[in-house]
């Protein structure tokens, strides 16, 4: 096991939350602007009772049979409790939980009010819905929260490789959720990805979102961080408004160099900002990164 490697799976190990809960989303104003969503967590007793259900033994974080057996056995869990495993609130499991879903949604406003703007527009050669790819998006309570954050319709693709995973959060979101598609495939092949809908490999986004997949990911053995960026590019919306978001641990001077050297070739690229000072991010080990789509050359500082 390679140093690195080994050095993200006990930064993994050592940060695994100790508390989830629900969210609670309070109504949007009629001026576009995004919702207000105020974490509201459980009670401690209710916490307790749901991380129980979540803790782990360690396992390999970038082997899809080490996610498959820890939803697996956390879903056994939590339905073991009776009628209160049977809640949307008790099957939710945040990595980063820091991170306030608020956080994620006014960082994403922008992109969503423009291209719902574009979308809506006489110039716009489709009619959809501003759109949202949330990579590697686990049993967190992030979809719903999304899915209705802006006041105005959005669609929502949770895709993750875990087929348990996705089965289960079909069966927690779909029935609140019409403007939602739950797709197992793989985030380092998104080339490969069956989008559905009848929608064609040219699938793309106005927003991608990952929270703590690249953690996972880069405990794996030879994991190319520019080759998975290079396809999160391709899947996302070449117009001016496109976010990527990315919460991981603090990334050092190498990978961010990556993404800066990734975002100067690829044309339109990525303007990075990184560690932004974010509701949370003072109480935990994750930054809150972003990149915009650009025209501009950014050099690491």
């Amino acid at each position: 096991m390679s140093c690195l490697r080994y050095a993200y799976m006990l930064i993994i190990l050592i940060s695994t939350p100790i508390f989830t809960g629900g969210f609670v989303q309070t109504k949007s104003g009629n001026n576009g602007e995004a919702s207000s969503i105020h974490g509201q967590w459980a009670t401690a007793n209710d916490a307790k009772k749901n991380d129980n259900c979540w803790e782990h033994e360690p396992f390999d974080f970038s082997c899809k049979l080490g996610w498959d057996g820890f939803y697996k056995t956390g879903l056994e869990r939590v339905r073991s409790d009776g009628p209160v495993g049977d809640t949307v609130e008790a099957l939710e499991y945040e990595w980063h939980p820091h991170i306030p879903p608020s956080t994620i949604v006014d960082a994403i406003a922008p992109a969503i009010m423009a291209s719902a703007e574009y979308y809506s527009s006489p110039s716009s050669e489709t009619n959809r819905l501003p759109s949202i790819l949330l990579v590697g998006c686990g049993n967190s309570a992030l979809p719903r929260v999304v899915h209705d954050a802006f006041g105005i319709p959005v669609h929502v693709t949770c895709l993750d490789y875990s087929s348990v995973c996705i089965q289960m959060i079909k069966s927690m979101y779909e029935p609140t959720c019409p403007n939602m598609d739950f797709i197992q495939g793989d985030a380092t092949r998104l080339h490969q990805v069956e989008w559905g809908g009848g929608l064609s490999g040219g699938k793309r986004f106005d927003v991608i979102v990952d929270k703590g997949l690249l953690d996972a990911l880069m405990c794996g053995e030879g994991f190319d961080i520019q080759s998975f960026m290079e396809g999160m590019n391709d899947v996302l919306t070449t117009n001016n408004w496109g976010r990527h978001i990315l919460i991981c641990f603090r990334l050092s001077k190498s990978p961010k160099q990556d993404l800066i050297d990734l975002g100067n070739v690829n044309k339109p690229g990525l303007a990075w900002d990184f560690d932004i000072p974010v509701a949370g991010s003072e109480v935990g080990r994750a930054s809150f990164n972003m990149g915009r789509r650009r025209e501009r050359q950014q050099n690491i500082t």
